[in-house]
């Protein structure tokens, strides 16, 4: 994956509206009075696709989402957000799944406002062999509404609403390998969180305790030997062939802390280097060159480690060049 495609359309006809969602094969007709008004924001990242689409009127929909994919969706914002799929209804905050090999139907009625993610189903597996060792062995096989536990979609919807503000409001950052490539992890541990079903593997909890410490061993290794570099827990599982939950026993008996939050730590040091060397290049661009592309939780992960915002650090820096 080495690009990505945003565009932002609007529609004020349901037939064009419809055609707005790229590789989908799919029919709306509009069954409210009154002129129609969409608005569809679009993101993919190699295979993924995120997306965020409203409506105004009452809409049937019809049709068939991307071909060999995996997709969810959930309402948006505190409105009523009435509709059904599938012949089944869905509640205000409740999410819905769709598989590429079956046809939906989706009837709204009045206003509704969805984010979704579509992920390519070969790019899911081969995600979860670097991770976790086993294929992703996923709970949805058919379109259906998931359970009513509001909270297990909160995170992802807020994820994705991020994924979007960032493609529209700061798409330099993703123009950085680093930080596109944390997305794309971020959105696929979060869909295989929501729909995965998890194995017990052999070499987790049973490794020993001489195990685990090489395992940590052999990753600070590898971490030191890519000091300069922002590297990633799937990264860092392909390198040294174990899978996530190996890595996690390892490090959280080795160094009571997750792998996640050494690698945090270790990014942010080296956006901190960087920061404390002054120039001009903006903290935006230089957190994204370590995979940091949700700004807002940057800054805090940044503040709560060190004491001070980023932007505090560079301005320092700046003021002992001049």
């Amino acid at each position: 994956m080495t690009s990505f495609q945003y565009q932002l359309t609007a529609s004020d006809d349901v037939n064009d509206h419809a055609a707005s969602l790229s590789q989908w094969d799919q029919q709306y007709d509009q069954v409210s009075a009154g002129r129609f008004e969409g608005r569809l924001e679009e993101l993919w990242l190699g295979p993924l696709q995120v997306f965020r689409e409203s409506t105004a009127r009452a809409v049937l929909q019809r049709g068939a989402p991307c071909p060999h994919t995996l997709t969810l969706a959930t309402p948006v914002g505190q409105g009523p957000n009435e509709a059904w799929f599938c012949g089944r209804r869905i509640g205000a905050q409740q999410a819905f799944g769709l598989v590429s090999h079956s046809e939906f139907e989706l009837a709204t009625r009045g206003p509704f406002d969805i984010v979704a993610i579509s992920i390519d189903r070969d790019h899911l597996d081969a995600y979860s062999q670097r991770v976790d060792g086993v294929r992703f062995l996923g709970s949805l096989v058919q379109n259906e509404v998931l359970d009513s536990a509001v909270q297990a979609n909160d995170g992802l919807r807020a994820l994705l609403l991020a994924t979007l503000a960032t493609a529209r409001e700061t798409p330099q950052l993703l123009a950085q390998d680093a930080a596109r490539h944390s997305m794309t992890d971020a959105l696929c541990d979060a869909l295989m969180a929501r729909f995965g079903t998890l194995t017990h593997q052999a070499g987790a909890a049973d490794t020993t305790a001489a195990t685990r410490q090489r395992v940590v061993r052999e990753a600070r290794r590898y971490m030191q030997a890519h000091a300069d570099a922002p590297i990633s827990v799937p990264q860092l599982c392909e390198a040294l062939h174990v899978s996530r939950r190996t890595l996690q026993y390892s490090f959280q008996d080795v160094l009571q802390m997750s792998p996640v939050t050494y690698l945090r730590a270790l990014r942010l040091n080296g956006v901190r280097r960087e920061l404390k060397r002054g120039g001009d290049e903006a903290v935006a661009d230089r957190a994204a060159r370590w995979g940091f592309w949700h700004q807002s939780r940057f800054a805090a992960d940044y503040k709560h480690l060190f004491g001070e915002l980023p932007s505090e650090t560079l301005r320092q820096a700046r003021s002992l060049v001049h």
